[in-house]
């Protein structure tokens, strides 16, 4: 029986505690993860302005074990990567990644459409 992870998942201007992973590819066993890496064209992880100042963002996710194992040949491209294997210790330093932060957002938004009527 594989056990599951529960990681972090997004950068750090949005994130959130992801459901429980079990499977991370070839029934590989599930790590969380998180690094540092710069901002570059075509980055889905940043806005185009961040692409455009090649700013530097946190990132976090679950990976496989193997993977992480690979980006770690790449310490250039993965700054500062750490793997672990608890339950939410990929969790940002300073905490701003929150659900409430991701809930807060979306009440704004849902003000702000209502407030248009």
């Amino acid at each position: 029986i594989v056990s599951s992870i529960q990681c972090y998942g997004g950068t750090d201007t949005e994130c959130m505690l992801l459901p429980d992973m079990r499977d991370c590819g070839d029934g590989e066993v599930c790590q969380c993860a998180k690094y540092y890496f710069q901002c570059t064209q075509g980055d889905g992880a940043c806005s185009q302005k961040e692409q455009s100042a090649g700013i530097m963002k946190w990132a976090y996710a679950p990976l496989g074990k193997n993977m992480c194992i690979e980006m770690q040949k790449y310490r250039n491209v993965y700054r500062n990567l750490t793997c672990c294997g608890t339950n939410g210790c990929n969790r940002p330093a300073n905490a701003k990644c929150s659900l409430f932060q991701s809930r807060r957002r979306a009440l704004r938004k849902l003000t702000k459409l209502l407030d248009l009527e």
